[in-house]
């Protein structure tokens, strides 16, 4: 388990790195940033994208919306093997408070994801032995939904632009469907709640 885990802080260094040096090459030929550059790095632990999750991270709409590509890992703990899923999310951040020092909170964001799992266990649609619409999800494929905050911290001078905390409360599709089912489950027991970094530069 600790193996999965310094692979994966290992790949976000790695993305880290990478931009880093794609914007130091970019700003010295005064050449504009190729599209497919990241313009961040994201770090996440849990909020339903896996136990870590870290991948590139694209800005638009001057910096109000964000587009994460995140791989993640869940350990074995007690399952017959550990679960590998990507997961694609989309941030929107209405506003943000400047403070001093470079400092800003963005008090809102919300968003929408994609998480798609790897494990062969779970199949994109289900077999001819359920009737057609019996199902109505698909066991490999998970709609997310979350809001939350977050506090950042520019910087002058530097390839990094901007490093942000940010956490969220977030729930997806299935757990949704049980709590509006299933009176006996209660708002914060389909709530989870994750924490992440975010490097810009």
């Amino acid at each position: 388990m600790r193996i999965r885990f310094i692979l994966l802080l290992l790949c976000f260094l790695g993305v880290i790195y990478t931009s880093v040096g794609k914007t130091v090459q970019d700003t010295t030929a005064m050449a504009p940033r190729k599209w497919y550059v990241p313009d961040e790095a994201v770090l996440q632990f849990a909020g339903n994208t896996g136990m870590l999750a870290v991948g590139p991270g694209y800005t638009f709409a001057k910096e109000r919306l964000t587009a994460d590509l995140l791989y993640g890992f869940v350990p074995r703990f007690d399952a017959d093997e550990a679960e590998h899923l990507l997961t694609l999310k989309g941030t929107y951040k209405p506003w943000e408070i400047k403070r001093r020092r470079g400092f800003a909170i963005i008090p809102v964001q919300i968003g929408l994801g994609f998480s798609y799992y790897f494990n062969d266990d779970y199949p994109l649609t289900w077999d001819d032995k359920f009737p057609k619409g019996y199902y109505w999800w698909s066991p490999k494929v998970r709609v997310l939904g979350f809001a939350g905050a977050a506090v950042t911290r520019d910087f002058q001078n530097s390839s990094v632009k901007k490093i942000a905390l940010y956490s969220e409360f977030g729930t997806y599709d299935l757990i949704v469907t049980s709590w509006y089912k299933d009176e006996s489950l209660k708002l914060w027991d389909i709530l989870n709640i994750s924490v992440g970094a975010r490097v810009s530069f």
